[in-house]
């Protein structure tokens, strides 16, 4: 028997995450890497946008500053958020 690292509650050797708070169980790997992709779709996707955003204050062909801009901080927080979550699952 071994306990969370996050809740310190009892888990079972055949436990692969704990039943209290949904933390993985210690010396359990996921294997799934789709969270760290998106993470990283929605950097360059905020990079990009930060990119149009300074292009569109110069160039006509781009969309407005205030649509870029908008999009940007959008971008920003779901950026953040992705960062946040990819974090409380490797257990940084």
């Amino acid at each position: 028997m071994s306990r969370c690292m996050e809740c310190n509650a009892s888990l079972k050797v055949d436990e692969k995450k704990c039943y209290a708070c949904g933390s993985p169980a210690p010396g359990f790997v996921n294997k799934s890497n789709f969270g760290q992709m998106f993470a990283t779709f929605i950097k360059y996707a905020f990079f990009g946008s930060l990119v149009l955003t300074v292009a569109s204050l110069f160039l006509d062909f781009t969309p407005s500053f205030a649509k870029c801009a908008i999009s940007s901080i959008v971008l920003l927080m779901a950026k953040s958020s992705a960062e946040q979550m990819i974090e409380k699952k490797s257990g940084e």
